[in-house]
């Protein structure tokens, strides 16, 4: 073997070698337990006190409970961005990740009704208009009739029907002509243009210019500004008296623009299997129904989002007019107001305003309400800007607004008013400074403030927080999606109070409820540390168990489609003619009347200046 021949094969040996050390370190590597996934430590800025500050001590315990809460619960597994200061002063107490951008979830509401707020003022409503010719002497509406919005996420049925009864109160019988929905904003004049592009279903060649142009009007936006009933219809499904019969469909309301197709059949002793869905067919609503259910079974009744928002308004408007007893012509249809030739507004006919915006914050950030806080934020983006409202005229104003309110362009990044989505971002250090910027601020703060959760009293705080210390004395906007919980508001009393932001990413579902309760029980911390003030001592507990049952729950997702059964009820007995029961001292309240705001805590209504 000559040498060279010597150190080639010895190259090929180490070469095996090496090879087969390789291959054992990969299959230990596949095969062994791999390591319990930890927040990182991160180092926590907690400025001590000063050894003569009067407060060392408390603010020390605070400190202290926060770093072990971090590192000694659910939030250990966790990325957790926080930040604690005072509101008064801008002390910083407690900081952990606070420059890094995260997802602040419904967190995202805040930023999106302080810009509503700030352009818009707290008396501002939404506007819902029904416009037409003078009724004539003998209640004729000689013509069209137009109904057309701003935006309003909340009109309702009930609403038309109040509008409707105002005509009828003006001695208004008939209407010679339709009702006619304008999917353009009360003010915005441009042309309606077909933001999905052309129809391309089948059977499109065979229907008219004019049907062509009723479907592309109504695929505008997934939020045009004219909705009613959060744009949803029920379906009502009943079984036939006996087995072979079809089934009983219904709408509520009917209406001839809508068309059902009913290919539903009763049959004995069968689970009962129904498909509903709508589609749009000409210049009508069309309920395709099948399937099967069986006899003696309850009713079903389905929830389904009507395809076109506008010819949904129209043919609703038309069904209340109906119910008032005013006769309507022609069938509901979709244009826009044609312009009159002397140049003149038609004359207003009926009107349906929102509540203030004031009152509307509440809603969006108590109960977390996303279409509401999407439709605010695009109505003020088209207030300010002009045209129709969307999501980048809002999201613009809102940079241009919180810009104002000093936080830096980098801190933040807005995608849309709900924070559905994972796209927002913000710092948590940038949503403890907007807090505070909030408390001081005489024209912000007031509303939003008392818009925010207060924890153990109302929204989706409203169990996290019972029985705690900082129960009624937190003001707070939560935010959930998958795999993150978020947590941001002012906590304490009189001239204590801090502004807090724990924003959390990195959770798995099951560990949603330890990860709520580690957020609570660091705001407790935060309240014993306003607590001591006063010289009350308390102990703080290790873990939070909420003492409601009920979880808080976020919806996370707009008013949606549903189907739920009712059972038939039996048939009720002959009425007993009988006394009228006595009127009772207070009337009770409706079902749908909004609750007496709660008791505000302490330390709303002054804000030093």
């Amino acid at each position: 073997m000559t040498t060279a021949m010597a150190k080639q094969l010895v190259g090929l040996i180490v070469c095996l070698a090496a090879a087969e050390v390789s291959a054992h370190a990969s299959v230990l590597r596949h095969h062994a337990t791999p390591p319990p996934v930890k927040q990182s430590r991160v180092t926590e800025t907690a400025p001590e006190p000063p050894a003569d500050d009067r407060d060392h001590d408390r603010i020390v315990r605070m400190q202290t409970a926060l770093r072990e809460i971090l590192h000694d619960s659910a939030l250990r597994r966790t990325r957790v961005g926080m930040r604690v200061i005072e509101a008064r002063t801008g002390r910083l107490f407690f900081d952990t990740r606070g420059t890094v951008l995260m997802d602040p979830a419904s967190n995202q509401k805040v930023l999106a009704t302080t810009t509503a707020l700030m352009r818009l003022g707290a008396d501002w409503r939404f506007r819902t208009e029904l416009t037409g010719a003078a009724p004539t002497a003998d209640g004729v509406v000689v013509g069209d009739i137009y109904l057309r919005g701003s935006g309003d996420p909340t009109v309702s049925s009930a609403d038309l029907d109040a509008m409707a009864a105002e005509l009828a109160r003006r001695g208004v019988r008939s209407i010679a002509g339709a009702v006619v929905a304008d999917p353009r904003r009360l003010g915005a004049d441009e042309p309606v243009v077909d933001e999905e592009g052309p129809a391309d279903e089948v059977g499109a060649a065979g229907r008219n210019d004019d049907d062509a142009k009723l479907e592309a009007l109504g695929k505008l936006s997934p939020r045009v500004p004219l909705v009613v009933d959060h744009g949803l219809m029920l379906v009502r499904v009943r079984p036939g008296a006996e087995a072979g019969l079809p089934a009983e469909v219904t709408t509520t309301p009917a209406d001839p623009s809508f068309i059902v197709h009913d290919t539903v059949h009763t049959k004995a002793h069968s689970h009962s299997r129904v498909t509903v869905w709508l589609s749009v067919a000409g210049s009508r609503i069309q309920i395709d129904v099948d399937g099967r259910i069986g006899v003696g079974r309850g009713a079903l009744i389905f929830r389904r989002r009507v395809p076109h928002q506008a010819l949904y308004a129209a043919a609703l408007m038309r069904a209340s007019l109906a119910s008032a007893g005013i006769s309507v012509r022609d069938d509901a249809r979709v244009e826009p107001t044609p312009a009159l030739r002397s140049g003149r507004a038609r004359p207003l006919l009926a009107l349906h305003e929102s509540t203030p915006l004031g009152i509307l914050l509440r809603k969006i950030n108590k109960d977390s309400e996303n279409d509401y806080a999407e439709r605010v934020l695009e109505a003020a983006g088209a207030e300010v800007y002009g045209g129709a409202p969307t999501g980048e005229k809002g999201v613009h104003l809102l940079r241009e607004v919180i810009g104002e309110l000093g936080l830096p362009p980098s801190s933040y990044v807005p995608r849309n008013g709900s924070g559905l989505g994972h796209a927002n971002r913000i710092t948590a250090d940038a949503m403890a400074a907007l807090l505070r910027s909030l408390y001081l601020d005489p024209r912000l703060g007031p509303e939003l403030l008392q818009s925010l959760s207060v924890g153990g009293v109302d929204g989706t705080t409203r169990n996290r927080f019972k029985g705690t210390l900082a129960a009624e004395r937190v003001r707070a906007k939560t935010g959930t999606l998958r795999g993150k919980s978020c947590l941001s508001g002012l906590v304490g009393d009189g001239p204590d109070v801090l502004a807090f932001s724990i924003l959390v990413e990195g959770l798995h579902g099951r560990s949603l409820a330890a990860v709520r309760g580690a957020q609570v029980t660091c705001v407790n911390a935060m309240m014993r540390y306003v607590r001591e003030a006063h010289g009350v001592r308390s102990e703080l507990a290790p873990e939070v168990t909420p003492s409601s049952a009920t979880p808080d729950l976020e919806p996370g997702q707009e008013v949606g489609e549903g189907q739920v059964e009712v059972p038939e009820p039996p048939e009720p007995p002959a009425p007993t003619p009988k006394a009228p029961a006595p009127a009772p001292a207070v009337a009770p309240r409706a079902c749908c009347m909004r609750p007496a705001a709660p008791a505000l805590p302490r330390f709303i209504p002054a804000a030093p200046h």
